[in-house]
């Protein structure tokens, strides 16, 4: 190929990989039979910010540097847009960054053409100015009094039209026929369409919301009672358990506002895929279909009260395990050696995405694999890569519970709860609900040894420090927990708390103090 294939990159946002099924998502199970579907993909820290620096960088959690829920840096040392504009690629986004605004405008990180739709009340970002165009005065938020992280859900009050999600599609189709228009054959273009739903507020339209039923299972939960203690989100929370408290993260909660809040939240899936349809159609009309690499993925899932929660940010499979299908066009069916249709195990996760496109612009080369922690996925794609990772890092600082790092490598996962230093481990082959904790059970313990193990050596390898593991035992982290670490590119003040942490040992400073007390 002469010129590289253009890319077109599918985002979503809080989507549980398990909702890409039949009658929700059928364009997507048409993209997966097109492509490879991967069925053990991550996002190591699930939340929205840390996990699209993971996007934008390539790079691990803690090498990228945001921990938990905070600002995404300005500028990094490769910033993904700004990166496949230096490789020739013309740039547009179309959906929510998540990046951050400075003086009203949102913050590009290289991406040529925007318009920005983040969700968030911080900002009057693109749609929420074309809102107040069509209805003057009114909120666009204003569906069931839901806000913009609540568990429940309600029918969206405006005509379909004014949805968001609605508006992304149609601003996606109409910046791939700009670039049609153009008619530039010879640069290739690069375009995020980045949907913010099925994020809440659970707001489908009535049409969608009527023609989708609730889960045919109830939520997960556990077989031996581990997950007991977030049935009662008041032990936590200071809110009165049973979900008076809309913003609640955990707690069972009434029988039919649950089930109303998990048919609207499969309604957004299928109101979302509906307008991906629509933006495949549109690759087909203009010709752009034969040379167009796809990729679709989510950010992080959504527990959806499985084990009594709610949201994202934990190390369970509805927060972390995410929907990740490629295709790739006819123009390089010579350089795939797997089938179109197939399905693959590989551990990825969202750092392998910038790689991925990099390599599908023909530019990978040793410089990149030394800065970024990711890898290709068209690497899976040419010889399924028998030199690929064999297990992932899962961690996120303290957000709705304290922080944890877990470790996995598709088959088992290993957590490991930082501030009370307590353990679980299951077997993600036999139980993919994460039923029962093997911690728990007898006979494990050399797993459980082996799987710590794992951890410790990351710790090690990136050279965390006494204050995460000292010697080879994992440290109970009770101390002020970090959201920025010693790699977040800002040398201001916010890297401090894990600077100081990675070089104490907690638990030495205060066995001390208690002898000279």
């Amino acid at each position: 190929m002469s010129t590289p294939p253009n890319i077109l990159f599918l985002l979503t946002d809080q989507q549980r990989a398990d909702t890409v099924e039949p009658g929700l998502s059928p364009n997507l199970l048409r993209l997966a039979a097109e492509g490879v579907r991967f069925t053990s993909a991550y996002a190591s820290a699930p939340v929205c910010t840390p996990a699209r620096a993971a996007i934008l960088t390539g790079r691990s959690t803690w090498r990228h540097g945001l921990l938990g829920w905070g600002e995404i840096a300005p500028r990094y040392g490769r910033d993904m847009p700004a990166t496949m504009a230096a490789l020739g690629y013309r740039t547009a986004v179309v959906g929510k960054n998540h990046f951050g605004w400075k003086d009203g405008e949102p913050v590009s990180h290289g991406y040529e053409s925007l318009a920005i739709y983040d969700g968030l009340t911080c900002c009057s970002d693109h749609y929420d100015r074309w809102f107040e165009e069509q209805l003057p005065g009114e909120d666009p938020l204003k569906t069931g009094g839901l806000g913009w992280n609540d568990w429940g859900a309600a029918p969206y009050i405006f005509d379909e039209y004014l949805h968001p999600t609605a508006w992304t599609g149609r601003k996606a189709v109409k910046q791939i026929r700009a670039f049609a228009k153009e008619n530039k054959q010879q640069q290739p273009f690069f375009l995020k369409v980045s949907f913010h739903r099925p994020h809440s507020p659970y707001d489908p339209p009535e049409r969608f919301l009527n023609a989708t039923a609730a889960p045919s299972a109830p939520p997960v939960t556990a077989l031996d009672g581990w997950d007991e203690p977030y049935k009662e989100c008041g032990l936590f929370t200071g809110a009165a358990p049973g979900g008076d408290s809309p913003s609640q993260w955990c707690g069972a909660v009434d029988p039919a506002d649950l089930e109303l809040t998990r048919r609207a939240y499969r309604a957004l899936v299928r109101q979302v895929d509906d307008e991906i349809g629509s933006i495949l159609v549109a690759l087909n009309e203009t010709g752009f279909a034969n040379n167009t690499f796809v990729l679709f993925v989510s950010d992080h899932g959504d527990e959806q009260n499985d084990h009594y929660l709610w949201k994202k940010g934990y190390p369970y499979q509805g927060s972390v395990h995410v929907p990740l299908i490629v295709r790739w066009p006819e123009a390089m069916d010579a350089a795939i050696d797997e089938h179109r249709g197939s399905v693959s195990k590989a551990v990825v996760e969202l750092r392998d995405i910038f790689p991925t496109f990099v390599d599908v612009s023909g530019h990978w080369n040793t410089s990149f694999e030394a800065d970024m922690d990711g890898r290709p996925l068209t690497w899976l794609l040419r010889d399924g890569s028998p030199g690929w990772r064999q297990e992932l890092d899962l961690e996120f600082g303290q957000f709705y519970i304290h922080a944890w790092n877990a470790v996995t490598n598709g088959e088992m996962k290993y957590i490991f709860h930082a501030f009370s230093g307590d353990e679980q481990l299951f077997n993600l082959t036999e139980d993919p609900g994460e039923q029962r904790d093997l911690v728990r059970g007898p006979h494990h313990s050399a797993a459980l040894e082996f799987w710590r193990e794992r951890l410790v050596d990351q710790f090690l390898r990136e050279e965390r420090g006494l204050g995460w593991v000292w010697g080879r035992r994992l440290m109970p982290r009770f101390w002020i927990p970090c959201t920025y670490s010693p790699h977040y590119p800002d040398s201001s003040a916010l890297q401090a708390v894990c600077t100081v942490a990675s070089t104490v040992s907690w638990p030495l400073l205060f066995a001390v103090a208690a002898l000279l007390l």
